[in-house]
């Protein structure tokens, strides 16, 4: 006969969000597992620039946002947890920068949004000493320069990381062999495999992404719908040695810095950079030859004492997927759709997965769902493992 598993929790999306809530519900003593269809980190989560960032991107001019509040105390929650002293244990994830900078470049207007939005989040924003400017900048910019109380991770370290705790947890579905069963009254009754396995689990809770979409759609979960809020990023290799992570602030009225870049390297070693901000939202708009000659001569004017004459250059597509919104807008906060056993889930962000985890377990407990009721399953063999993907840049 074949097997029946019970679980406390099913996860079906192994990004970061899906990780992460995976991390918490198990050290919560609850039985979930965590299914993937393709790699660890497919999607948005590994092609994020990997900033835990604490909302000065959405205080620029001075107001402060529904995201800026949000956020504002989300690198002092990550930083704990790579110190092994927070909720998720980090301990083995790559720091690629322990803080970020804000540079307003020449004109008043730029100068205007980064100082307002300094003074909005005065605690966490730094004015840099022109001695204490790190290389990049050091002796080519008259300043000012702002040092964001921010951290840059790397992101397929941060995926192998949070897999690595509960990897007996974390298995690869293959949804061309596998179906949901739901009951009369909308809920689901078990996740059914190829060979007659099934799966139940008291609730099923989807982390995946763009995937969302099409589970909405095919399943009639007619409670909730997605959005799709378009990016396209730019990725420049480069031998420009020093790191570089820093908000460029573009001198129009805006509350999205006008380029967004992190420092990285290619699976030959050489130096990438990663580019998003404004440059990114609109070029999505772009073909990819236009939006890389925008951004190469972007780049050659904020700097000039750069040679990109034989940079290579490429960009990648990237949908951000998000509960659906009214107006189309970007949410503040994360969002979670819940009917019956189900719940639809959508970090928003990268630095927002530890509130929408602990979302999640608050509904969990309010259900009555009891840690230490279920027998944990034991050895699991008619289920591969999923690997963590490869990031956009690795063959640049």
């Amino acid at each position: 006969m074949p097997e029946a598993l019970k679980l406390d929790a099913l996860i079906i999306g192994g990004g970061v969000a899906g990780l992460w809530l995976l991390n918490r519900l198990r050290n919560e003593g609850y039985q979930a597992w965590l299914l993937e269809q393709d790699a660890l980190g497919t999607g948005q989560s590994i092609a994020s620039q990997g900033m835990i960032h604490g909302g000065i991107k959405y205080a620029l001019g001075g107001k402060l946002t529904g995201a800026s509040k949000a956020i504002a105390d989300m690198p002092s929650h990550w930083q704990s947890c790579l110190d092994g002293k927070g909720d998720v244990d980090l301990r083995g994830c790559q720091l690629m920068s322990d803080s970020y900078y804000m540079w307003p470049r020449s004109s008043l207007r730029s100068r205007l949004n980064a100082f307002l939005g300094s003074k909005t989040l005065e605690a966490k924003v730094d004015n840099v000493s022109k001695n204490d400017y790190p290389d990049f900048f050091s002796g080519n910019i008259p300043g000012p320069l702002y040092q964001l109380r921010d951290i840059v991770l790397d992101v397929p370290s941060l995926l192998s990381t949070l897999r690595d705790n509960h990897e007996d947890s974390i298995y690869k579905i293959d949804w061309e062999h596998a179906a949901l069963e739901k009951n009369a009254d909308g809920s689901i009754r078990a996740l059914k495999l190829a060979g007659g396995q099934e799966i139940l689990a008291s609730k099923y809770i989807f982390c995946c992404g763009a995937g969302a979409e099409g589970i909405i759609r095919d399943q009639e979960f007619s409670f909730t719908a997605m959005q799709r809020r378009p990016l396209r990023m730019v990725m420049v290799r480069h031998d420009i040695t020093d790191p570089v992570y820093v908000h460029c602030i573009s001198d129009k009225l805006t509350m999205t810095p006008e380029v967004t870049i992190t420092s990285h390297h290619n699976g030959n070693g050489d130096p990438v950079w990663y580019l998003g901000g404004e440059l990114a939202e609109k070029g999505a708009q772009q073909s990819e030859a236009e939006l890389i000659d925008t951004a190469r001569k972007k780049l050659s004017a904020m700097f000039p004492w750069c040679d990109f004459n034989g940079a290579k250059w490429a960009t990648l597509s990237i949908d951000r997927a998000e509960e659906q919104q009214p107006d189309g807008s970007r949410p503040d906060d994360p969002g979670i759709a819940a009917r019956q056993n189900i719940l639809m889930c959508w970090p928003t962000k990268l630095t927002l997965s530890p509130n929408l985890a602990n979302s999640v377990l608050d509904i969990v407990k309010a259900a009555g769902i009891t840690p230490g009721n279920s027998i944990p399953p034991g050895p699991v063999t008619f289920l591969d493992k999923p690997g963590i993907a490869s990031t956009p840049w690795e063959g640049l």
